[in-house]
């Protein structure tokens, strides 16, 4: 059976592509657009040290598949915690497509879920008929620090904290998270805030932010205005679960 690995861009699927990879498998990176400059560095760099091929998919030819996947929509909702069609859309529909098209439609799929992450495990929908998800990290009991700890010793690593990996300011992270982060990176936040401008312009039934309460530009404010304590992105967790390894 063909097997699947699936490849974030971040420290942990490298880790786990490192260590499960053979010759014949597919390594796959979906490139939704909003990942950090450095998250491309690091997947560069990963196949030229390793010597392991990664394959690059994403649902347009633009820059930015994210913003193409809005304007697709008319811009007339966009997505947020409960209703995450950006990673339906840019991540699973994307891999799946792909997969098809080469002829692949029952595989083993490799998840890069660690042993501290059980709840991801546990609360895991698979997104394919005619697959076999596997969690070798999970199940080999690696966690975070071993993982942390694995990359000090490479002569390369993804040189950004591991809460700028994926889109960089996705909703998932939650609203500190956010605020953190662009009291450092601020310019981050553009994108996000042109997303939510053309909604205010396009939409009618509600759904113009990606919080329900409060927009990014909001968010930049506040953390330009240093009314929220700046923390050490390095010790920032995402306030949800995502499914964007999918």
């Amino acid at each position: 059976m063909q097997r699947v690995i699936n490849f974030s861009g971040g420290k942990t699927s490298a880790f786990m592509t490192i260590q499960e990879y053979k010759e014949g498998d597919l390594v796959i990176f979906c490139d939704t657009g909003r990942e950090h400059p450095k998250t491309y560095k690091f997947i560069n760099d990963f196949e030229a040290f390793e010597n392991i091929p990664v394959i690059k998919i994403k649902l347009s030819e633009s820059e930015d598949p994210f913003k193409e996947l809005l304007k697709k929509k008319n811009y007339k909702i966009l997505p947020n915690r409960t209703r995450r069609f950006c990673t339906v859309e840019l991540k699973i529909k994307t891999n799946k497509r792909y997969l098809r098209s080469i002829g692949i439609r029952k595989f083993e799929s490799f998840i890069g879920f660690r042993s501290d992450e059980k709840r991801r495990v546990i609360n895991r929908k698979v997104s394919f008929v005619n697959v076999i998800e596997k969690y070798p990290l999970y199940v080999n009991g690696i966690n975070k620090d071993m993982i942390n700890d694995y990359w000090t010793k490479k002569p390369y690593t993804l040189e950004i904290p591991s809460i700028l990996g994926n889109c960089d300011l996705c909703f998932m992270k939650g609203k500190n998270a956010i605020i953190s982060i662009l009291s450092v990176y601020p310019e981050l936040a553009d994108k996000w805030i042109e997303d939510e401008d053309e909604a205010q312009k396009n939409g009618k039934f509600g759904g113009h932010t990606y919080f329900p309460d409060v927009t990014y530009r909001d968010l930049k404010n506040i953390a330009q205005n240093n009314l929220f304590k700046n923390y050490d992105l390095n010790d920032i967790k995402p306030a949800f679960d995502c499914a964007c390894t999918s």
